[in-house]
């Protein structure tokens, strides 16, 4: 909240390059802040960048955490494999499968989409499709469900 709260802030020259186009657009409506301005006419605002890299940083942190939690899983796994009966096994393997695919289906319908509308036009100087974003974020609940009744047996 702070990192976006102070480098994203709407400041006198946001106001200035998005008023226009808010009026133009959206006219009588509100004249927030709608998103990160990283170029303007004397080049690239630092605030901005500085914001994306903490929100990327956050997600890289958080991510690495993720990992070492399933390393550590496969590895406990492994140490205890043998005291323990085969249809426990078998369980344990089908929702650790179906732990690590609900993991990667928010990384993928939800994070990198969110991603790529906040970093793509700082890096390219392009804009993404925002339905992009919005549909896959929909998505994201329905095959969250789709992988647990598929991935472990006793559910179907």
């Amino acid at each position: 909240f702070s990192n976006c709260w102070y480098n994203y802030h709407s400041d006198d020259e946001l106001q200035r390059y998005v008023k226009p186009f808010l009026d133009s657009e959206f006219p009588g409506r509100g004249k927030g802040h709608i998103g990160a301005l990283y170029y303007n006419e004397k080049g690239l605002r630092v605030s901005a960048v500085l914001a994306s890299m903490g929100f990327n940083a956050i997600m890289t942190f958080w991510f690495t955490i993720i990992a070492i939690c399933a390393v550590l899983i496969v590895n406990s796994f492994k140490a205890y494999g043998d005291k323990l009966a085969a249809k426990t096994q078998q369980l344990q393997k089908q929702l650790f499968k179906t732990l690590v695919i609900q993991v990667m289906v928010p990384i993928v319908c939800v994070y990198l989409p969110c991603g790529g509308i906040i970093n793509f036009p700082m890096f390219f100087r392009i804009s993404v499709v925002p339905n992009f974003d919005s549909a896959s974020t929909t998505l994201f609940p329905v095959i969250d469900a789709v992988v647990t009744l598929v991935g472990v047996k006793i559910y179907r």
